[in-house]
């Protein structure tokens, strides 16, 4: 039997992203803990090749589902191995299946959530990432179909919340959403994204001033914007440079509007489309990092770059405000004016970069170490698997 089957849903091991990186790291920072992977998708979704490579050791297993069906076949979990405890990733699909297999083997019931996939469905202009291995269902979605689902995945998520002897989120927005949702107060707990910090000497200037997006091309993320603010910061600045940093597979018919774009707005080769690649590199070029999402739990990259000592600019959705703090500027989401601004507003001030950039640091330091966020977890496993 194995220690833990951590069960997530059309990410890791095949998909980058957010919650991807953060199985992997929580993977690969407990060698003495005997995980699994059930990957959870959307049957006849297309084979992927592995994005990373699990720890020796992880058994990664394949739970096929109906397309756009959350409720998951009765015998689903049956393919789960045999563990202590079940830690799902998010509620809906891979939260039931987790919470079927921990109810029928008296095992150890774990719930984790980044971002709030019920609520998501419920609120955002775009569908959740996480309901959707196959990115093309999401668009065609008509009203009824998002409300049913909104539904389902609601359901699911009570009946998750009532069950799991653990219930966390990355943020405190969203933990006060999930108790609002009824998840038990004295078993709902914060724990942050861990992040390492990074030297600051190992930053380079390639001329300009380069501002970046990191993260997937998709809806969810609003490229859209973060190009119309860096058209208008260009007509402010000769020097301006630009880089979208993230995978352009995810959504390809989102990324050919997003590449479209760039060019109508004039950017030509002042933008970079890099593709799938290590973010990591980036962050040393970078002198301002800025995400337009349209819905976030606790963005991972944003934590990235205050460790290395680079300001912020983020949408004022989901979990940014307590992530970022005095260590960069919010804006509103959909708004590239706002966006530009606060982008011009750090390029003409280097004193207020390099005080939000030294604010960063302390932060992820203080709050988002990786050893204090990996003992929260080894504590919860433990307390579930006695």
């Amino acid at each position: 039997m194995i220690d833990v089957c951590l069960v997530v849903e059309g990410n890791y091991p095949y998909v980058t992203g957010g919650v991807s990186q953060w199985a992997h790291g929580l993977l690969g920072g407990m060698p003495d803990v005997r995980f699994a992977v059930a990957h959870v998708r959307a049957e006849g979704a297309p084979e992927r090749p592995a994005a990373y490579d699990p720890p020796a050791g992880v058994e990664v297993v394949c739970i096929d589902v109906e397309d756009g069906e959350v409720v998951p076949p009765a015998e689903a979990h049956a393919a789960l191995p045999d563990a202590c405890v079940y830690h799902a990733t998010s509620t809906g699909t891979s939260g039931e299946v987790a919470r079927r297999a921990a109810a029928e083997r008296g095992a150890g019931f774990a719930l984790t959530e980044h971002g709030l996939a019920w609520r998501d469905l419920l609120m955002a202009p775009v569908a959740p990432k996480s309901h959707f291995v196959r990115p093309d269902l999401a668009p065609r979605m008509t009203p009824q179909e998002r409300a049913r689902l909104a539904a389902d995945t609601l359901h699911l998520a009570r009946g998750a919340y009532a069950e799991a002897g653990a219930v966390t989120s990355v943020c405190g927005p969203n933990a006060a959403w999930q108790a609002a949702a009824g998840a038990p107060r004295e078993r709902l707990h914060v724990i942050p994204n861990p992040v390492t910090a990074q030297d600051p000497a190992a930053r380079c200037d390639d001329g300009g001033f380069l501002t970046a997006f990191v993260g997937r091309v998709a809806p969810e993320k609003d490229v859209e914007t973060f190009l119309r603010a860096g058209a208008l910061v260009a007509v402010e600045r000769a020097d301006a440079r630009f880089a979208v940093v993230g995978p352009l597979d995810q959504d390809p018919a989102y990324a050919d509007r997003c590449v479209s774009l760039a060019a109508a707005l004039g950017l030509g080769d002042r933008v970079t489309f890099t593709g799938q690649t290590d973010p990591q590199p980036w962050y040393g070029r970078m002198d301002v990092l800025a995400l337009t999402s349209l819905t976030e739990a606790q963005p991972l990259v944003a934590l990235e770059a205050m460790a290395a000592g680079v300001p912020v600019v983020a949408t004022d959705v989901g979990g940014c405000r307590e992530a970022i703090g005095a260590a960069g500027l919010l804006t509103a989401p959909g708004d590239p004016q706002a966006t530009a601004r606060a982008i011009l507003r750090l390029a003409h001030d280097e004193l207020l970069r390099a005080r939000l950039g030294a604010a960063g640091r302390r932060r992820t330091a203080a709050a988002h170490n990786p050893a204090r966020v990996l003992g929260a977890y080894r504590e919860m496993y433990e307390r579930l698997a006695a």
